[in-house]
């Protein structure tokens, strides 16, 4: 199957891209960045079947790319920035523009229903109430990116939205201290989840300890069980 992914130079979306080109159930990965970056190789992962695709606006996609991401069934948008490090503004637009453009873009590049896969936070609040800035960017985009396919847009009803909420990540480099492992979680290992759920039938999560939102939301503590039971 052929995925759409984003942010694959940062530390989720290297851990990420190594699931997406490990996975025999990923055919094709068409990587959106804005230049050109060597694709990781090694044992298990096979580069051939990944594309760097160079694209610089994010609000909008031209024919000419979209025919690229033709016939691609999910995408996982790992794309984000910290608040601390852009200003109020452009932090809405990387955080929420960019994923709700992406996710309407994308709708309809196949005939069956389209995995839009999210990363988000813990701490985000839907109910715009939270203690920081990024909470409620974070909350916002969860609920307007799972409204989409019920807008009165009815080419956006193939879209089946998860939402992530990622709380730490670590890489083989940046392990914590044994004492706080259960606070993070290991970039692979979400890579491996996130590339489930967008490689899956589009239908809402068995409800469980860390599933909410009817299905649509996954927590740290969801992300663990499901390695633990696919293992």
């Amino acid at each position: 199957m052929h995925l759409i992914i984003s942010g694959a130079t940062g530390q989720v979306g290297a851990g990420l891209l190594r699931a997406c080109l490990a996975s025999p159930r990923v055919t094709r990965v068409s990587i959106l960045s804005r230049r050109i970056f060597e694709v990781p190789s090694g044992p298990g992962l096979d580069v051939s079947k990944a594309r760097v695709i160079v694209h610089t606006d994010y609000l909008n996609y031209p024919p000419a790319v979209l025919e690229q991401l033709k016939d691609a069934t999910g995408a996982i948008w790992a794309l984000g920035i910290s608040q601390s490090k852009v200003s109020k503004e452009e932090y809405v637009v990387i955080t929420h523009d960019y994923p709700m453009a992406a996710a309407t873009a994308f709708a309809n590049l196949n005939d069956k229903p389209f995995k839009f896969v999210h990363v988000s936070g813990e701490g985000a609040d839907q109910n715009g109430r939270g203690y920081a800035y990024f909470s409620n960017i974070k909350g916002r985009t969860e609920v307007e990116l799972m409204a989409l396919p019920q807008s009165s847009e009815s080419e956006l009803a193939s879209l089946r939205i998860y939402n992530d909420l990622l709380r730490s990540a670590f890489s083989i480099t940046h392990a914590p201290e044994a004492s706080h492992t259960s606070l993070f979680i290991h970039t692979d290992q979400l890579g491996e989840v996130m590339v489930d759920l967008a490689l899956s039938d589009g239908e809402p999560l068995p409800k469980g300890p860390g599933i909410e939102n009817d299905g649509r939301l996954m927590r740290n503590s969801a992300v663990r069980a499901w390695k633990v039971k696919a293992d």
